[in-house]
């Protein structure tokens, strides 16, 4: 571990980074239970009365604000130590989950998951440095699986657990239900992590960097989401978009003034960051259908309730949990990035698949096929995130597990705006086709739903296999020149 997070003065115990390393993955099982919001935004819907563009907000926001601070929280846990960013990121976590559950409006749920984002990025950008610290380099993939798995162990808690309350007690308890959790991470790590003073010599943190970030990804985010909804030529939209490179070309400019930059070009310049960073991206972007369009299949298409996407959510995240692990460990026999490329190659397979459904789908048939995409991701994250933490140096976990974040986050938030305006074209075009060929209006709907949703599922998988052959081409040309890049492949 760091000199800043050491739980004691001496070499630490055995049985204390097992204590830390369980810490770490209550971080990442806390961020991931957000997963649950997915499954209550049917519920969220219904209960405020609104639209399927409006309540997408409350999602939206969330990712924007995630992706504008987590930079800032990894730079500023590398500079300052794990243990004041984790248990920040738990009490803002654990405050945004009492408000939010006694909010009697959308708008106001929609704000203070502002808060709720601010302590999800806390803890995105220090647990997977939590277990980096404490797993030898050639151990890393173990860690890090075990790591995504915790992650996956999130989702599958917060899907099937939020189906069961969701449907018992309302779109609340997918907020509420977090708290207890919460109160064990924030008990957690106040006793097992300790760090020792901040060096007074140590530069200052980077708070005009990371100010310039957050803008700028914000007006980035906040934009295409206003375009995709609004229109790309709405008057805020044509304000918001022009100002994010704006704010990227200050922010770099910044970074090369600071004495402790939020992205040091340094880690710019390693293949291993580049390459975990864009495949987390390019996995997201793909895979986002799921959870922003599948709720919907499951609800409108095949009129189920939040159980049954609960419990098809926990098939994909179980399969998830388990190939981390295994591709976490396998990572440590061959190199990351053949397993990433497999991954990715799985998780195509089954995104494709998915494009196969409809509303005569047996649950047998949704089962299975969600599955091979969890199957897909897992193993695809453990080995991204064990290239990463190969790949830089110690003293900037932080800052490259938030990296990874950040991509994740933007692959989010890009795949709503494109994906969703996609859908909205889709289910447009295919409502033209039906009714010029005298379909009745009361399979219309349905048809255009099952329709658009099957184009951007295949639209996935495409992105997804794209990815999959630039890190394949990318894996076969350091064979053939092995000088181009120091990294952990």
């Amino acid at each position: 571990m760091s000199s800043t997070d050491q739980p004691s003065s001496t070499q630490p115990s055995q049985w204390q980074n097992v204590l830390v390393a369980l810490a770490a993955a209550l971080g990442m099982f806390l961020a991931a239970l957000d997963i649950s919001v997915n499954v209550a935004l049917p519920s969220i819907r219904t209960a405020f009365a609104t639209d399927l563009q409006t309540v997408q907000w409350v999602i939206v926001v969330f990712i924007a604000t995630r992706a504008g601070l987590v930079m800032g929280a990894g730079s500023f846990a590398d500079r300052f130590g794990l243990k004041p960013v984790y248990i920040f990121g738990t009490v803002t976590y654990l405050v945004a989950m009492v408000v939010i559950s006694l909010s009697p409006t959308l708008p106001m749920v929609v704000g203070f998951r502002v808060l709720q984002a601010l302590g999800t990025g806390c803890l995105f950008a220090v647990s997977p440095a939590m277990v980096a610290q404490i797993f030898p380099r050639h151990r890393q993939g173990l860690g890090m699986g075990f790591t995504t798995a915790s992650q996956a162990l999130g989702m599958l808690a917060g899907t099937l657990g939020a189906g069961l309350l969701v449907q018992q007690l309302g779109w609340q308890a997918a907020f509420a239900g977090r708290i207890p959790f919460l109160l064990v991470a924030i008990a957690l790590g106040t006793i097992v992590l300790r760090r020792s003073p901040v060096l007074v010599a140590h530069p200052a943190f980077d708070l005009k960097g990371a100010a310039a970030l957050m803008t700028a990804l914000m007006c980035l985010v906040i934009g295409l989401r206003l375009g995709a909804s609004s229109g790309w030529t709405a008057p805020p939209v044509l304000v918001l978009l022009p100002l994010a490179p704006v704010f990227l070309l200050l922010f770099w400019w910044l970074e090369g003034q600071a004495a402790w930059p939020i992205v040091p070009k340094t880690l710019l310049s390693i293949g291993g960051f580049r390459v975990s960073t864009f495949g987390i991206f390019i996995a997201y972007f793909g895979v986002f259908v799921i959870w922003f369009i599948f709720p919907f299949y499951i609800s409108d298409g095949l009129a189920r309730g939040p159980l049954t996407l609960g419990v098809m959510l926990a098939l994909m995240a179980s399969l998830n949990v388990v190939c981390s692990l295994a591709g976490g460990w396998v990572s440590d026999k061959i190199t990351p990035s053949t397993v990433g490329i497999c991954g990715l190659v799985v998780l195509a397979l089954g995104l494709l698949s998915m494009g196969g459904l409809d509303t005569d789908s047996s649950l047998l048939q949704v089962g299975i096929r969600i599955a091979i995409v969890g199957a897909g991701l897992g193993l695809f994250q453990s080995a991204s995130y064990a290239l990463m933490m190969r790949s830089v140096p110690m003293e900037r976990y932080g800052t490259a597990a938030a990296a990874l974040s950040l991509a994740q986050a933007f692959g989010m938030v890009l795949a709503v705006s494109t994906v969703g305006t996609l859908f909205a074209w889709s289910q447009g075009h295919h409502l033209s086709t039906l009714m010029a060929q005298g379909v009745g209006v009361a399979e219309l709907e349905g048809r255009v739903f099952v329709l658009a949703f099957q184009d951007v599922f295949r639209l996935g998988a495409g992105i997804v296999a794209l990815g999959a052959m630039v890190l394949l081409f990318r894996m076969l040309a350091r064979r053939v020149h092995p000088l181009i890049a120091t990294d952990g492949t």
